[in-house]
């Protein structure tokens, strides 16, 4: 008798609990998620002292564990996923700020002031395009002088800069561009 007794006073304190918890719920979009897990904790206190009666509670308590294990290998492996993908963009920019720099370096070679150069990578770390804006300077000051290559003017330090870096990249003239402020 003490154990139907238990067994009454336990799910009429679960339905007061239940109560409260829906009472102070700041959405009714949660509701849905709050039912499905009082729901199943229902199914736990109604069937636990049946179980118990039968001996059989232990499997039930060893059933919940190693469900409540799978999914926290579950989240475990989400978590691994997301840290791994969080980790490969950190490594793509860092990746894209270094070769900025030396981008930066190669035009200062060619007496080019960088003012700014992105990088843009795949993700097998392939650089897909380069975007720059330099600077002409010598000695004498601005350099601005334009000459013919090919079918369009372009200034010779670039030109070679922007050679450079096809041949040193692997990429298309299409895939860099290099913007000159005036002097």
């Amino acid at each position: 008798m003490d154990i139907i007794y238990a067994w009454v006073k336990n799910i009429v304190c679960y339905y007061i609990f239940l109560t409260v918890i829906f009472h102070l719920l700041p959405k009714s979009s949660y509701q849905k998620y709050v039912r499905f897990f009082s729901g199943m904790l229902l199914m736990i206190l109604v069937v636990t002292p049946v179980l118990s009666v039968l001996g059989k509670e232990d499997v039930l308590l060893q059933k919940i564990n190693q469900a409540g294990f799978f999914q926290e290998l579950d989240n475990l492996k989400l978590d691994t996923e997301h840290l791994q993908q969080t980790q490969k963009e950190v490594y793509l920019k860092e990746y894209e700020q270094a070769i900025g720099m030396d981008i930066s370096r190669m035009a200062e070679e060619k007496q080019l002031e960088t003012h700014q150069v992105t990088v843009h990578l795949s993700e097998e770390y392939f650089v897909e395009s380069i975007y720059m804006t330099v600077r002409l300077t010598t000695e004498e000051g601005p350099s601005l002088q334009q000459v013919l290559y090919t079918d369009h003017k372009e200034y010779p330090e670039v030109y070679k800069l922007k050679q450079e870096l096809m041949e040193f990249y692997q990429m298309e003239e299409e895939q860099i561009e290099i913007l000159v402020q005036g002097g």
